[in-house]
């Protein structure tokens, strides 16, 4: 049996509802840890030293009294005037706060497809494309298509061989 077996037959024990097997363990438990021991006798003159209390009396409308009382003094309760139970400062934040929230994301969301700065760039667009000279479409289409000649992914990366530096070093003997 470990501690903490033990700690939770004492109530058991001083009952007398523990089984004889659990009780014999619980009281050689109880012969080898001193401690344990100790623990068992001031949980029982804990207990009869309560039973041995005077009961208090009180007056009949004493339940009365204390509620009134408190009720009054504001004890218990707080404030009535809340809103979801946030106080108004506090709920006034939070509804300020949802706004702004709730504003910034429509303005990094464009909600509507058909805005006017999309129709004024597209306006704009055609009528540079109308103005352009046919001559410079062909230019900037051209210099779109031109690929660097350095670089060629289909040929072969070999490696440079590296010079063999073996006779120039050379072993000293001490």
């Amino acid at each position: 049996m470990n501690r903490y077996e033990f700690e939770n037959l004492i109530s058991d024990y001083l009952d007398g509802s523990i089984p004889f097997k659990k009780r014999t363990e619980f009281e050689d438990y109880m012969k080898d840890d001193p401690d344990a021991e100790s623990l068992v006798r001031n949980i029982k003159t804990t207990i009869s030293e309560m039973n041995n209390l005077q009961k208090v009396k009180a007056a009949d409308n004493f339940n009365e009294k204390l509620l009134s009382r408190v009720k009054n003094e504001g004890i218990v309760g707080g404030p009535n005037n809340t809103i979801l139970g946030f106080t108004p400062f506090y709920a006034s934040i939070l509804s300020c706060l949802c706004v702004a929230f709730f504003v910034v994301a429509s303005q990094l969301i464009n909600v509507s497809q058909d805005s006017s700065f999309e129709i004024k760039t597209n306006q704009y667009t055609a009528e540079l494309e109308k103005n352009t000279p046919s001559y410079s479409k062909n230019i900037d289409l051209e210099k779109k298509l031109i690929v660097d000649s350095n670089i060629d992914s289909l040929q072969d990366k070999t490696e440079k061989e590296k010079p063999n530096n073996s006779n120039k070093i050379k072993f000293v003997n001490y």
